[in-house]
C-alpha cells in the first residue's frame, strides 16, 4: 500500500485528533522507503472501545498483542510488543503529520523494529539508515 493509499483509508475512519497514529511500517511508506502490507494504528482507550463496539474482530497475535481488526486495518490499545514500548502521547509529540495523518517518526519506527530483531526489521532498518543518510 501506498502512502496515499494509507492517507486515504485512515481518513475514511475519521478518529478524533490526538487519538491515534499510525505506525508499523506505514510510516516507511508514506516518506518512500517501502510500501505497507497493513495499517497499524496506536490508538486511546475510548478510539479502541468504540472500535470494538462497531464490530471490529479482536485477533490474539500473542500475550500483549490483541489487536481488533478491520480490513487492511489492526488497532492497538498499547505498543508493548518489544523492549520500546512508548505511549500515545508521546508517539503523537514526535509525529510526523502528512496530509492532516500523524505517523510515527522514522526515528521511532527504526528504534522499535531495533528492539523487536526480526529479519524483516533488520532489512527496514537498512533501509531507514539509507534514508535518514540521504535527508543530511
Amino acid at each position: 500500500m501506498t502512502g496515499k493509499e494509507i492517507i486515504a483509508k485512515v481518513k475514511v475512519l475519521k478518529l478524533p485528533a490526538q487519538s491515534f497514529i499510525v505506525f508499523g511500517s506505514c510510516p516507511l511508506s508514506v516518506v518512500g522507503i517501502r510500501e505497507a502490507n497493513d495499517i497499524d494504528l496506536l490508538v486511546s482507550a475510548e478510539v479502541f472501545q468504540s472500535l470494538e463496539s462497531a464490530g471490529w474482530q479482536q485477533v490474539d497475535k500473542g500475550p500483549d498483542d490483541k489487536p481488533l481488526v478491520f480490513e487492511d486495518f489492526e488497532a492497538h490499545p498499547n505498543w508493548d510488543f518489544s523492549t520500546y514500548n512508548p505511549t500515545l502521547p508521546e508517539l503523537l509529540s514526535r509525529a510526523m503529520v502528512v496530509d492532516g495523518i500523524p505517523f510515527a517518526s522514522i526515528e521511532d519506527v527504526r528504534q522499535w523494529k531495533a528492539a523487536s530483531g526480526r529479519p524483516k526489521d533488520i532489512v527496514d532498518i537498512e533501509r531507514i539508515d539509507a534514508y535518514l543518510a540521504a535527508q543530511h
